[in-house]
């Protein structure tokens, strides 16, 4: 049995955590520092004549417009002037801004572009514009292009866009319609501004303006001036899809159409309304396969378009640069498994930003219904306040969930961040329902770096709309360690860090500690390698004859080493990476329900191949065993694979395909999808999906065909 003490020291846990948080946070208020000023100014020109957006910069209008140039290097040596030159031109009309580049390369047979999907290409030499259209210093817009002409955008939006690749270099322009930006509706418009060039060959990256590591990216851009007159539209965006797919599974069958609508309107300038009626996501991929060796739940990745867009305005400060970002999420869009009608609004207003949310889940899966509310509150000069709100109703219960959180950076390299949450559930007396989290940082990207934090979840704690790793567990955690910059050499940056945990149950008792030391090489030739050693003791959580998570009161030994290896090269050997680890600790039964004294070794490895811009082939696996130190039996072994093929056959039609896999119960997922863009959004696909899965003891297999359509109106 393991003693608990009484209900005073748990009160007295979370007050003097809470108070030393208020006080630090206050202390540091008067730390913060007013934005400095933009420290160049680019005015761009109206223009009679549209230029022609395909890459060359023989339009009128370039000849009389004079470029701005002067960039400056980011990496590798931040602060040098850039290697190669860069020239960018800036015009306007009454329906769109319009940018043109001059790529200078003393080796253009060097440059490195991929044919890809739209938003796919990665490590590619290519410009960007950064837009902040609120010239509020906390938001942006980014628009990619590299020199095979493939757009990548950081809000998916429609725009034009032309590259070439000269003997000088290469080319580029964009046209992006003043629709698809949201600004404010003054006559005279100020705009935050900044272009970003990667140089592939040199693992280059320059800024126009002078973008110091330490300092955000957002605060040290340009000002674009001049735009005068410009509206941004109706903002209004109707994506009507319809098809037709056939399932068979076993002994089933089920043919239908399949009609839907994706609404999308602009409330106001930035500030979105997203609306889908009976969505179809057959082109989203399958999951991978994750073996589950613990009772917690794994947390899996959100693909779908409607849920992942805009997901930034539904996470908690913690979920950004928080040391348990995974573990604890008041939303997980994946509860909501296939919803018959989902809207949300997402997006900023006023120094506000917003997340709300509504949704129910088709009858298959209970027609519960889900709500989000998330508002933060922008404060000084990069810190913020926010509340959040999430709620499910099912047919018998109901799940309620409230959080005020914050995130502060002060002196530009200290950041405090927590969050405190409250859980109510119908049916039960929702005491010692709270979720705690406090952390304090010093990040520079060179010098000492330090951690502070603190976690609490208690026992009666339950997010239905959220996702959360594991319940009636406190932690105390400790970071001390040091990071060296090189401007020239094999090596461009060194650190390491040694860090110190001591957990308890919710209620007081210890649980486990542990000592972890971790060295970080980061060479100039693109190759990152880590590794770490770690020491402690552990009670492992278990589930109780009610499935609840109960600490099984005795503790073990644990400790282990672990490496990551990680080369990116582009060309033909693109990428290759291997991590493996190996670690004394508990191996858990079948149920679930004990522990015992062993040793787990993982190794994972992944290899991308380009054999032409236009085609990759990518193949990974992890193997994991599991040994009793008792006896030396393996207990459990197993490999999970992937495998993927992307032809881009031209910049509308592609063909991609993706085979997925576990060697203990041989099942397995197969996409097949192929692809034509019509323009401006306009897609025709077809998929095919084939599964063979265990469900119960018995194998079972199947398979769909969709055709689908979409088109966009957009007024």
């Amino acid at each position: 049995m393991i003693f608990r003490p009484a209900g005073n020291t748990d009160r007295l846990i979370k007050k003097s955590a809470s108070i030393f948080s208020l006080i630090l946070i206050f202390s540091l208020i008067s730390s913060f520092s007013l934005a400095q000023e933009r420290s160049k100014i680019l005015h761009i020109q109206k223009i009679n004549q549209p230029p022609k957006i395909d890459g060359h910069l023989d339009d009128g209008c370039w000849q009389v417009i004079q470029p701005v140039s002067g960039f400056i290097q980011y990496d590798p040596v931040n602060g040098a002037p850039a290697t190669e030159e860069t020239y960018v031109w800036a015009a306007y009309d009454d329906n769109y801004i319009y940018f043109a580049f001059l790529m200078k390369d003393s080796q253009p047979d060097k440059i490195w572009a991929e044919l890809t999907p739209r938003n796919e290409f990665e490590n590619n030499d290519s410009i960007m514009v950064m837009l902040d259209t609120y010239n509020d210093r906390r938001t942006s817009i980014n628009f990619t292009i590299n020199p095979k002409g493939v757009q990548k955008n950081s809000v998916e939006t429609i725009w034009k866009s032309g590259a070439r690749i000269r003997e000088d270099g290469w080319s580029a322009e964009m046209a992006i319609p003043f629709k698809s930006l949201r600004f404010s509706s003054a006559p005279e418009q100020i705009w935050g501004v900044n272009f970003v060039r990667y140089i592939h060959r040199l693992n280059e990256t320059d800024y126009w303006t002078e973008v110091k590591r330490d300092l955000p990216k957002l605060h040290q851009m340009a000002e674009l001036r001049g735009l005068s007159g410009i509206k941004p539209g109706h903002n209004l965006e109707i994506f009507p899809y319809a098809g037709v797919r056939s399932t068979r599974w076993e002994d089933e069958k089920d043919d239908k159409l399949a009609a839907g609508v994706d609404v999308k309107y602009g409330i106001k300038p930035n500030l979105y309304l997203d609306v889908t009626a009976s969505p179809d996501f057959s082109q989203v991929e399958s999951d991978p396969f994750i073996y589950q060796l613990s009772p917690y739940e794994r947390y899996f990745r959100e693909n779908r378009p409607f849920f992942s867009e805009g997901s930034q305005y539904f996470r908690l400060a913690t979920e950004r640069g928080f040391d348990w970002s995974t573990d604890i999420m008041l939303f997980y869009s994946r509860r909501i498994r296939d919803p018959r009608f989902a809207a949300k609004i997402s997006g900023k207003t006023g120094g506000y930003s917003f997340g709300i949310l509504g949704a129910v889940n088709k009858e298959e899966y209970g027609s519960s219904k889900f709500g989000v509310f998330r508002v933060t509150k922008d404060l000084f000069k990069n810190s913020q306040i926010g509340i959040y709100y999430t709620g499910v109703d099912e047919e018998s219960s109901t799940n309620q969930n409230i959080a005020a959180d914050y995130n502060f950076n002060f002196k530009d390299i200290y950041y405090v961040r927590g969050a405190h949450i409250f859980s109510f559930n119908s049916g039960t007396d929702n005491h010692h329902h709270g979720i705690h989290m406090f952390q304090f940082n010093r990040e520079p990207d060179a010098g000492l770096q330090l951690t502070f934090g603190f976690q609490r979840i208690e026992d009666n704690v339950n997010l239905r709309a959220g996702y959360l790793n594991k319940v009636d567990f406190q932690s105390f955690e400790s970071m001390v360690g040091y990071a060296w910059r090189f401007n020239r050499g094999t090596i461009q940056r060194i650190s390491w860090d040694l860090t110190g945990t001591f957990n308890q149950d919710s209620y007081g008792n210890k649980v486990g500690d542990q000592l972890e030391l971790m060295m970080f090489w980061n060479f100039f030739n693109r190759i990152d390698f880590h590794y770490g050693f770690f020491t402690g003791k552990s009670q492992y959580q278990v589930l109780s004859p009610a499935d609840e998570l109960i600490w099984n009161g005795n503790f073990l030994k644990n400790y282990g080493a672990h490496f990551d290896f990680d080369w990116e090269r582009g060309g033909f050997l693109k990428e290759i990476s291997i991590e493996g680890s190996w670690q004394k600790r508990g191996i858990y039964n079948e149920e679930f329900t004990d522990v015992l004294p062993g040793a787990q070794m993982t190794v994972e490895g992944s290899l991308s191949l380009k054999p032409r811009s236009n085609l990759e082939f990518s193949l990974g696996a992890e193997w994991i065993r599991q040994t009793l130190d008792s006896t030396g039996e393996t207990i459990f072994e197993g490999l999970t694979y992937e495998a993927s093929l992307h032809y881009q056959i031209t910049h509308q039609l592609f063909v991609s395909t993706r085979l997925l896999g576990e060697t203990r119960e041989d099942q397995y997922n197969f996409d097949l999808l192929v692809g034509y863009y019509l323009g401006a959004g306009n897609v025709i696909q077809l998929s095919f999906k084939q599964s063979q899965r265990k469900e119960f003891l018995v194998t079972e297999r199947g398979h769909s065909v969709t055709l689908k359509v979409s088109y966009l109106f957009r007024l």
